[in-house]
């Protein structure tokens, strides 16, 4: 029962109780810290123009895979990177982009937006619902990768062709290795065809230089050097060409 007191001219009023301190303020839910983010002026320019488009949100979009802290850790936080990856000159931006798609699903893509043509935006890859939890340069550093998984072989790299992004687009001058399956040797051809005449055999996992880039994507073949004693010169088809140190049957 409330305590009472008699106050001038006989009215009863209730004892005022000790006024408890106000509580601190709610902590910002995580989701305000992409909200926070400030993307660089062509990405956010970008996404003015595209208002289905979003950036990539941890809390919502990778629930169960990755936090915004462990990202970080990861040095794959803020979603975008700026580099050169159209060799012009100028720098471009590559981000992790979300969009609602069938029964509201997030769908997941890169989009590169380039210096020169900034009202341009290039998809690196299609929308899809399998998750991108961040992006990378590939190979060298006008090559970018989307990130589908951390430390594994199935990210994909990619380099502009003057048209669009091809995956594993080898330039002149880089080095490579000449794969194929294991105990067998590795035909060099006169031209970017398999009827065409034969410049020799080289063993499996040759080092070789890339001298020219033929045929088109998904078609792609590259006129080689290989390093060994003679030196042979010929064409060999794309999904014989590994890069770096990696080869195998």
């Amino acid at each position: 029962m409330a305590a009472t007191m008699i106050a001038a001219g006989g009215v009863i009023a209730a004892a005022q109780s000790p006024q408890t301190p106000p509580a601190p303020p709610p902590t910002p839910p995580a989701a305000e810290v992409t909200e926070a983010l400030t993307p660089p002026p062509l990405l956010a320019g970008m996404l003015r123009n595209k208002p289905d488009w979003r950036l990539l949100d941890p809390t919502t979009d990778l629930v169960g895979d990755y936090t915004i802290k462990q990202l970080e850790e990861l040095d794959r936080w803020p979603p975008w990177l700026e580099q050169d990856f159209d060799r012009d000159g100028v720098d471009d931006i590559a981000a992790v982009v979300v969009r609602r798609g069938e029964k509201n699903a997030p769908e997941f893509t890169v989009v590169m937006v380039h210096g020169a043509t900034p009202n341009r935006a290039v998809l690196v890859v299609p929308f899809s619902p399998q998750r991108i939890f961040g992006v990378s340069e590939g190979i060298k550093d006008d090559t970018v990768m989307p990130l589908r998984c951390a430390d594994c072989d199935a990210n994909v790299w990619y380099r502009w062709n003057g048209r669009a992004y091809e995956p594993w687009l080898h330039a002149v001058g880089e080095s490579v290795r000449i794969s194929g399956e294991t105990g067998g040797r590795l035909t060099l051809f006169e031209s970017p065809r398999t009827d065409a005449g034969r410049t020799g055999d080289v063993p499996l996992c040759s080092r070789a230089q890339v001298q020219e880039v033929g045929g088109e994507e998904n078609r792609r073949w590259y006129r080689v050097e290989v390093v060994a004693p003679s030196f042979p010169k010929g064409w060999v088809p794309q999904q014989l060409v590994r890069e770096g140190e990696e080869c195998g049957g």
